[in-house]
């Protein structure tokens, strides 16, 4: 080895680097998105938490009651949201990026059309913001891809 090579022996190689950090950017993305869902919700629906805990909502003739319909909407739109599953994908595909797992293909694609089939259906919204974690998601998957087909080895293997 001369001076100002590296070696690649036992170390990821560049694209695998490349994949792990913006997988870990794509779950801090998608927790920031589903923070920030919770905090505008919060501050919009306030009014109805009293209500919601006294049992506004408890029954059917609560729900269909159009006098409810702001509560029954405003109950989906915080705590009855996706955005504490989204935050806890987040946080899943953060700690698996950080302990070296890949996540399966299916996970960003599915992703990218539940946020374009949503954007699509209702604007405005914050679901276009979804498409910064699916790109990172996808990037990270390609140079994830790139580097396996160049990693050392690999054509010696499949050969």
């Amino acid at each position: 080895m001369s001076i100002g090579t590296i070696s690649t022996v036992n170390r990821p190689s560049d694209g695998s680097a490349r994949a792990r950090s913006l997988t870990v950017w794509a779950g801090r993305s998608t927790v920031a998105i589903g923070v920030a869902h919770l905090v505008y919700f919060s501050l919009k629906t306030g009014s109805h938490w009293g209500g919601w805990a006294g049992g506004a909502l408890h029954g059917r003739a609560a729900i269909d009651d159009p006098a409810n319909a702001a509560s029954v909407g405003g109950f989906w739109s915080l705590p009855g949201s996706f955005a504490v599953p989204l935050i806890l994908l987040g946080l899943l595909v953060s700690r698996m990026a950080r302990t070296g797992q890949e996540l399966p293909g299916y996970l960003a694609w599915t992703l990218a059309a539940w946020v374009l089939l949503c954007a699509a259906v209702l604007e405005p919204s914050g679901f276009p913001l979804g498409i910064v974690p699916v790109a990172l998601l996808l990037l990270a998957r390609r140079h994830r891809g790139s580097a396996t087909r160049t990693a050392p080895g690999t054509a010696a293997a499949s050969g």
